[in-house]
Formats: C-alpha cells, structure tokens, sequence
C-alpha cells in the first residue's frame, strides 16, 4: 500500500478509538451534515490507517463524515451508503503521532463567520424560492432555511447584538432568542414597537431565568418589557416532574439544541401549547 491513497470502504470495517480527539457532541446536528452529504455528496474524505493485527480500519479524523453515512445508511439502506470515502495512511509510528493527526485537522477548521452563512443561505434561497430544491441541490433543510431568511431580514442593531455577543455569547441561544422577541412582540419595521425593546425582550429569553412561554404569553396581552417581564415573573407555577423514554428525551435534547433552549424549557414549551389546545377544545 502506498504511503497515501483514496478508498471506499465498508463502513463496518472502520473503527473509532481513543486517537479521535473530538469526545464531545460528536452528533450534534448530524441530520444536517447527512442532508448535506446526500445532496452534494462528501467534499473530504475521512483519515484512516489499517491496523494489520486487527484488521480493521481506524479513523484518525472525520469521524461526524462517517456518523453521518451511518445514518444515511440506516435511513436510505441499499443506495450506496455503506462505504465511504477513505484517505488512507501508513499507520502513524506512535499513538501520540495518531492523536495529533486527530487534533491538527479539528483545530484547523475554521467556521464560516455566521453573517456568511446567512448571507449564503438568503441569496439561495431568493434564487430559487423553493424549499425543496435548495434542500436537493445543497443540503440544507426547510428549518435552515427559514432560520436564515428570517435572521437576514432583522434589524442590523439586532444583527450586530447578535454577532457581538450583547443578547448571548453563544450565537445559536442568541439568535432564537431575537427571533423569539420578535413574533413575541410582533415587530415590524416601522411599526410602534423599537428595536430596543425587542433587544430587551431577546436578552431576557437568553438568559432563561424567567420561563419563555410565560414572556411570550404576557407579551401577546401588551405592555412595556419592563410590565411583561414582572407579569411573567409573577405568573404562579406548579412543579412537575416528567419521565421520557430515552429516545424521546435524546429527540427533545436535539429539538431544544436547535431552538438555543433547555430541555426542560422545551419540554415545558410543548405541554403548554398541549394544554392550551386542550381547554380550547373543552370550551368548544
């Protein structure tokens, strides 16, 4: 075997071990990265060396590429997803060796500021204007796109407190914070309600410290953010508590990841919209 060369391998000959550097929140949003892969197909193939006294694969980098294929696989099972596109290399003298190969290709992934993925997404999306194809030909789910869209039509103010840290330093809590705000205070440009107040609103949802669907609640009858922020505080509440299966609550986990919520404040959020709907059939 020469010293590097490009295969597709069966999944089920690659191994992980311990040389993977990346420990934590390997499958965060893996669905999208598997749409994105089935669209366009995998851009960078995965690193991995044969271990010739086990005689398997194992991956050195791209171990969310080959999580990703294990999911397409599950999911379209017969149209090819049961290989992937292999680097494969002479396997590393040592493990230190291996488990910096791991470490320079994480480290060196720079993420594209997030004003150039909604800028790329928007220009998508207006030049198609069709969910579907956007979808097909690049990957990107009707969530993502929606996302995008409506955070490229904000209020620069609220695009720079987003960018900047001011509403969250974590740019996915404060960009469904601002948008929350926004259909919360039902927000228009050049409608009555300022940009500040929905730059409050977003930074009390940040925060978490009163419940969301209270402030959402209270916002709808009016108000200063000030007098809906003490309503909402004031709003009386039962405790609860809630057993899941473990595959609902790993569901609601990704649900609430991608909303910038907690589980617990998604969790309350869908019994809340249950209940609701609930009495309204009652008084039906």
């Amino acid at each position: 075997m020469s010293s590097e060369e490009i295969q597709k391998i069966p999944l089920e000959s690659i191994k992980v071990q311990k040389y993977n550097v990346r420990k934590k929140e390997i499958d965060k949003g893996i669905e999208d990265l598997a749409v994105s892969i089935k669209a366009i197909g995998l851009l960078q193939p995965i690193t991995v060396f044969f271990d010739s006294d086990k005689e398997f694969y194992v991956i050195l980098a791209g171990q969310r590429r080959l999580n990703a294929h294990h999911y397409l696989n599950e999911k379209y099972p017969g149209e090819g997803w049961d290989k992937i596109k292999c680097i494969v290399i002479d396997e590393p003298t040592t493990n230190e060796k291996k488990m910096a190969l791991s470490l320079a290709e994480n480290i060196t992934q720079v993420q594209m500021a997030n004003t150039d993925i909604v800028k790329a997404v928007t220009d998508l999306y207006n030049t198609y204007r069709d969910y579907q194809m956007v979808q097909d030909e690049f990957g990107l789910t009707r969530y993502m796109v929606d996302k995008f869209v409506r955070l490229a039509r904000l209020p620069e103010r609220l695009k720079d407190a987003i960018n900047e840290g001011e509403i969250s330093s974590q740019t996915k809590v404060a960009e469904n914070a601002a948008l929350r705000a926004v259909d919360a205070l039902k927000w228009t440009k050049g409608g009555e309600i300022s940009v500040e107040d929905v730059l409050e609103l977003a930074k009390e949802y940040a925060k978490g410290e009163i419940d969301a669907e209270s402030l959402t609640t209270e916002a709808a009858k009016g108000g200063s953010v000030s007098e809906i922020k003490e309503a909402a505080k004031m709003k009386p509440k039962t405790k609860l508590s809630l057993s899941l299966a473990t595959d609902l609550a790993e569901k609601l986990k990704k649900v609430a990841d991608n909303s910038g919520e907690t589980e617990a404040s998604k969790a309350v959020s869908y019994i809340s919209k249950g209940v609701q709907r609930d009495f309204e059939d009652l008084d039906e």
